[in-house]
């Protein structure tokens, strides 16, 4: 049973409630004291939490890596790949090695030596003032000439200096300006120097053959210009990839009859003659009669092919090949031979020389001699002109041309120089005057290789052998055809 009361409630007696749920507080550990927060990080896994991190760092980097190797393969790889080809590979034309030329005997008459050559490409300059007044002093050239030249040209490739030396090189290696670049050349060298200078020629700043033997057998010692692929190092310089299979282009060696040492004594010679007898010009064939070797080619002036801007044309022609000349008295003996191999005249025939002065059809002829009535041996040994057009006369322009063709006159020879022709006519273009004065070696003009030519015709027995300058391998098939018989060269 209930009761009720009606008393109030004293408010301080106890009455219970039912309490909150807790709250949270999220910076549990910031208002702890010292103490409970020391408790509290050491339940803390310090080594885990270490390697942990160190492995979240690791794997961002290698992310990270991986992303940036991707980005470069993908998205630039192909750009950098062709940047990268045009550093370190260039298609280049490799002009190569010349032959080398030798005496009969190994002697080394022209040689090629590598060179440098310095180069610039404007587009590839970065400071075009910096690059003059570094490379100006090294070559040798005016800064402010050499940063205009540069600076305002459009084109893409400029020759700074041909084969510089080795200094030169060297420290163009080591300003190591951007744009600007060494290129391997070669340059021409002759050991003996004038020695058979105008024979061998030279060969001008692109290696090419400008006179002599270097130009008329071109073909031959320079070679043909191949385009290759090169690799080039850290430093700019390039080497050739053999293991591909490419190899330096390279002209073939030439051997030459010459013997140096019978050059040598021609050269003397030739030289001495034109000082003892104050001529402009002088020159020498020597000829081997049993083979038709040419054993020395001898001109003065001499002329050095290392030295070839310091001398003019006239010195450098070679006159022995180039120069048609009247040959005069020594052209006396052909046509004796001729008119003994036809029977016009004998040893013996008696000739009128008109004591050394002869008018014919307003043309006189005169003997340096006063002479009378000489037998035909008589004629050649006194020289006589009178008696040798008279000789002339009987062979008739028609047999006199034949012979004459037969020796060579009026053609080139088979030595590979470049060589005139001279002047030989037609029969039918000779007057009677014109025949007179050819037998004695006037209205005609020849090269002196022609009249080595026609004299080891002679000496051989009078069978024509061509001249030989060029020592080929094996034996080659030559056509001799009999000019003269055994007993008309004899006589």
């Amino acid at each position: 049973m209930f009761k009720f009361s009606s008393r109030k409630r004293n408010r301080s007696s106890f009455t219970p409630r039912r309490d909150k749920a807790p709250r949270v507080n999220r910076n549990a550990g910031a208002g702890k004291s010292p103490r409970t927060r020391a408790v509290w990080m050491e339940k803390v896994d310090w080594g885990r939490l270490r390697i942990n991190a160190v492995v979240c760092i690791f794997c961002l980097l290698w992310f990270g890596l991986w992303g940036r190797a991707w980005y470069l393969q993908m998205v630039e790889g192909p750009r950098l790949a062709d940047r990268a080809r045009r550093q370190h590979m260039a298609s280049e034309l490799v002009t190569g090695r010349r032959g080398m030329i030798y005496d009969r005997n190994g002697q080394v008459l022209a040689r090629s030596v590598e060179a440098r050559s310095v180069y610039a490409k404007p587009q590839e300059v970065e400071d075009f003032l910096v690059m003059a007044n570094t490379l100006g002093p090294i070559l040798g050239m005016e800064p402010q000439k050499l940063y205009d030249e540069l600076s305002k040209t459009k084109r893409r490739f400029v020759w700074l200096k041909r084969k510089v030396d080795d200094y030169t090189a060297e420290a163009v290696r080591k300003a190591n300006l951007s744009g600007i670049g060494l290129s391997k050349e070669y340059d021409r060298v002759y050991p003996f120097k004038h020695m058979a200078g105008q024979l061998l020629g030279f060969v001008g700043l692109d290696d090419k053959g400008l006179e002599g033997i270097e130009r008329s057998l071109e073909a031959r010692l320079g070679c043909i210009p191949t385009r290759q692929i090169v690799q080039r190092d850290a430093m700019g310089r390039r080497f050739y990839l053999h293991e591909e299979g490419q190899t330096e282009p390279r002209g073939q060696d030439l051997t030459l009859t010459l013997d140096v040492q019978m050059q040598f004594i021609a050269e003397e010679a030739v030289a001495r003659a034109a000082r003892d007898y104050d001529a402009r010009w002088s020159g020498a064939l020597v000829v081997d009669v049993p083979t038709g070797d040419i054993l020395a080619w001898a001109q003065y002036p001499f002329f050095n092919p290392n030295t070839y801007r310091e001398s003019s044309p006239l010195v450098y022609r070679n006159r022995l090949a180039a120069d048609a000349l009247e040959p005069g008295s020594t052209f006396k003996p052909f046509v004796m031979a001729a008119a003994l191999q036809e029977r016009k005249v004998t040893p013996n025939t008696l000739i009128d020389c008109e004591r050394g002065k002869w008018v014919s059809k307003n043309f006189t002829i005169r003997d340096t001699s006063n002479q009378g009535m000489l037998p035909a041996s008589k004629v050649l040994r006194y020289s006589s002109n009178i008696g040798m057009a008279k000789i002339g006369l009987s062979l008739g322009a028609p047999m006199f041309h034949k012979y004459l063709h037969a020796l060579g006159f009026g053609e080139r020879t088979s030595v590979p120089v470049s060589e005139s022709r001279g002047i030989l006519r037609i029969p039918r273009d000779w007057s009677e005057v014109d025949l007179m004065s050819t037998a004695f070696g006037q209205s005609i003009s020849v090269t002196g290789l022609q009249m080595a030519q026609g004299y080891l015709t002679l000496l051989n027995g009078g069978v024509y052998k061509p001249l030989h300058l060029i020592r080929e391998d094996g034996n080659v098939e030559e056509a001799h055809e009999r000019v003269f018989s055994e007993k008309t060269v004899r006589e």
